[in-house]
């Protein structure tokens, strides 16, 4: 939704440019970069410990740390320098910008919404890696954040530590690692070749899980509060600092409500 709206923007620009020679895109290209670097810094200011303990992740934006406020504020502050300095730039400049806005604003606003929405943990058929049968809504009581994987999957591999370090870090919650279709052996080996230490490891071998959710792409990490209801979903690789994100955002919920 936002790229159109960025893509709007440019068109608008164009159009403008057609019909009185001032070609306002280069700008609208610098206040885009502006609100992307605004709504990065809002993130990375959330979580500051967390990304400073990785320094790298700073950089690494397939986290999805962004925020739509920060943004705003960036692609803001860039339009008022811009146009305080070249006047002919303000018609178009801020006709794509109030495009821009108005999408952040409606994201803004959805994001302020509660989260929750009532869907439960499925009760699926998994496996433990010794053979057991095991219940997920089992794991209701503290926050649980359930991550699907499979080994083949690299962005699944390179968010691992993360998440194995987030369970070490964080004992008010469960963190479940529920492979998608792959058996007991090829999980074992994986751990074992990895040396990653990691408890509540789960097997969903017909990847009902992703069927229940719609999703078929991985990683995919859903965050449920302590009644085992949906408050969030990931899609897509975590950072250090985007999972403590959410997983401060899930606490601090979990505090309101009691």
């Amino acid at each position: 939704l936002l790229m159109l709206a960025f893509a709007l923007a440019l068109l608008l620009s164009w159009w403008h440019a057609r019909q009185t020679g001032v070609n306002a895109e280069k700008a609208i290209w610098l206040v885009m970069l502006a609100g992307l670097l605004g709504a990065r810094v809002g993130f990375v200011l959330g979580s500051l410990e967390a990304y400073l303990s990785a320094p790298l992740s700073l950089l690494d934006f397939r986290d999805g740390g962004f925020s739509a406020g920060w943004g705003l504020a960036g692609i803001w502050l860039a339009t008022l320098l811009i146009t305080h300095r070249q006047a002919a730039l303000r018609t178009p400049l801020l006709r794509g910008v109030m495009v821009v806005s108005s999408v952040l604003l409606v994201m803004v606003a959805l994001a302020a919404l509660p989260t929750s929405s009532n869907r439960p943990i499925p009760a699926i058929a998994v496996q433990s890696l010794d053979g057991s049968p095991a219940h997920l809504p089992g794991f209701s009581g503290k926050p649980t954040v359930i991550n699907l994987w499979a080994s083949w999957c690299g962005p699944c591999r390179r968010e691992m530590p993360v998440l194995e370090q987030a369970q070490q870090d964080n004992p008010d919650f469960n963190v479940v690692f529920l492979n998608q279709g792959e058996g007991r052996v090829t999980v074992e080996e994986f751990l074992r070749s990895t040396g990653l230490q990691l408890d509540n490891v789960l097997l969903d071998r017909t990847t009902e899980m992703g069927h229940v959710l719609g999703q078929r792409g991985l990683p995919v990490t859903l965050f449920y509060d302590a009644g085992g209801t949906l408050n969030d979903i990931r899609l897509g690789e975590l950072s250090r600092g985007s999972l403590a994100q959410r997983m401060d955002a899930l606490r601090m919920n979990q505090s309101e409500e009691n």
